[in-house]
């Protein structure tokens, strides 16, 4: 005897309710639809906000590790703050007082040369071709004439969709040392807001993911800040030595090598040691030579004792963070692209390599 099948349950309307949901999951799905397309075009909009506010984060995590050392020493909270907030303010004003004016000088004197000092480095490297005719006009029909070398106004300005007018940078300069200040003086609301994002199960690995990425971002600034001074002087003084144009211009870039371990000192080489072909193709030499011998030096010893073993991310990875967010952004994703390496390669360690709860009591 069949067993009799239960009857559906009525609603008020007298429909079965087992019929109402399928419309009403139907329209949950529109509306998620449309929220993702919205917050979308929100986050394309917001971009050089978001990633701001990210620069600001990175900052308030290397200055909230001086607090922490005058924590340890018996400085109160409060004083420390304040004494980390007035030294990072002080040597950010230093920095626009004592190194942006020459080096605007120089650039806006220098910028305008740069066809003139390409056209140069290419006859001087096609002279050292005497013997090898084929490779000379090859090199002479790549170029042409001075004239249709592109300005390097313009290739910067392919490089990201960036461009700031100085009231704008000016803006955002603001906004980044507000939110640095704000985000320094107290951290809590931010950090006990990300631990409630968490799922519960997950609390735990977010929290270690986030301190293993505070203290890689803290050993990439501490390296940036001791190293690329030191790449800045020695460049700035041996280029001068050398007469190559635009010394200062290419020691304030090699002030940012550090910001790519290992390859960055060879990317930021390039400029130089074409330019000095300008001069003479021992000059050129010269130069390759100690942007090498520097750059192994710096990243064999001096960067890894900095650093510590935290920024354990390959080159090649930094490598490309740095220029995706570059030609993304601009400017700003340039600066943010190796700690945003760093956060997503701690987020990766920590919840796809590391076994989970479930997976470790199956093995056990």
């Amino acid at each position: 005897m069949d067993e009799p099948k239960p009857a559906l349950r009525k609603g008020r309307a007298g429909r079965p309710e087992g019929r109402v949901r399928e419309p009403s999951r139907a329209v949950a799905y529109a509306l998620a639809f449309f929220a993702a397309i919205v917050a979308l075009w929100f986050v394309y909009h917001a971009i050089t906000a978001i990633v701001l506010l990210f620069l600001a984060l990175v900052t308030s995590i290397a200055l909230s590790a001086g607090v922490r050392w005058m924590r340890r020493h018996g400085v109160p909270r409060r004083i420390a703050v304040i004494v980390t907030l007035l030294l990072f303010v002080a040597a950010f004003a230093a920095f626009f007082v004592l190194i942006v004016p020459p080096l605007v000088q120089q650039a806006t004197q220098f910028i305008p040369e740069i066809p003139r000092f390409l056209a140069q480095a290419v006859e001087r490297l096609a002279s050292q071709l005497g013997d090898y005719p084929e490779l000379q006009q090859a090199l002479q029909g790549q170029t042409g004439s001075p004239g249709q070398l592109p300005s390097v106004i313009d290739v910067i300005g392919r490089l990201g969709g960036a461009s700031l007018s100085l009231l704008g940078f000016g803006t955002l300069l603001i906004l980044y040392l507000s939110a640095v200040l704000y985000i320094t003086s107290d951290p809590m609301p931010l950090m006990r807001g990300y631990v409630a994002a968490l799922p519960l199960r997950h609390r735990a690995a977010g929290i270690r993911a986030y301190r293993g990425a505070s203290r890689a971002v803290v050993g990439w600034i501490r390296a940036n800040v001791i190293v690329g001074p030191i790449e800045a002087v020695a460049s700035g003084i041996f280029l001068s030595l050398m007469h190559v144009p635009g010394a200062i211009v290419w020691a304030a870039l090699a002030f940012f090598a550090e910001f790519v371990p290992r390859i960055g000192g060879y990317i930021m080489a390039i400029p130089p040691v074409i330019l000095a072909l300008s001069v003479d193709v021992p000059t050129a030499l010269w130069t390759a030579l100690f942007y090498l011998v520097l750059t192994e030096t710096l990243g064999t010893f001096l960067s890894p004792a900095i650093r510590g073993r935290q920024m354990r991310i390959h080159p090649a990875v930094l490598l490309f963070a740095t220029l995706a967010s570059a030609l993304a952004f601009g400017l700003l994703g340039a600066l943010a692209g190796t700690p945003a390496a760093a956060f997503a390669v701690a987020y990766y360690r920590e919840f796809y390599l590391k076994p989970g709860p479930e997976s470790r009591a199956r093995a056990t």
